[in-house]
């Protein structure tokens, strides 16, 4: 349904004013552009997740990035990552855990995230991958993350 804005002549359709409302999520373009997930779900696609990965890389919006990580069901990771992930995206995803569901009090969504990118199925090989400088970073946000000290240091170990 269009509806018509008198005042300025303006045309926005019902489901515009949806994504850039309240309820929107990050990886969503308006006007159906070729990240929308209009008549998907709330499910992010593989393809639509690497076109935020693309644009974190060239912004460097972690904000960003970290809330397309929260919308997102940890479990669906595996799929949603498949071959895709390399070492940069790890770290990146880490990034975000440091620098945006650390200090929102997000603990327990930090730690389905980060385990749940465990179970991807390149992980092993990036873990190898990974700088020394950026294993110590890693180990530096494992010691900030709280919780259930058992599972947080389960995953921290797949991560050295």
């Amino acid at each position: 349904a269009v509806v018509s804005t008198q005042s300025t002549g303006e045309n926005k359709s019902e489901e515009n004013k949806n994504e850039e409302g309240k309820g929107a999520k990050p990886w969503m373009k308006k006007n159906g552009g070729a990240g929308s997930l209009s008549g998907l779900g709330d499910a992010p696609t593989a393809y639509s997740f690497l076109q935020h990965w693309s644009a974190y890389k060239k912004k460097k919006d972690i904000t960003q990035f970290a809330k397309v990580l929260e919308s997102c069901d940890p479990k669906s990771f595996p799929k949603l990552f498949s071959s895709s992930i390399d070492v940069d995206m790890v770290v990146a995803i880490v990034d975000a855990v440091d620098k945006y569901f650390i200090p929102g009090n997000k603990h327990e969504k930090a730690i389905q995230v980060l385990q749940a990118v465990t179970k991807v199925q390149r992980f092993d090989v990036m873990t190898m991958l990974m700088s020394v400088k950026d294993k110590s970073t890693i180990s530096n946000v494992f010691k900030r993350l709280q919780g259930d000290t058992a599972t947080i240091n389960t995953i921290h170990s797949r991560f050295s």
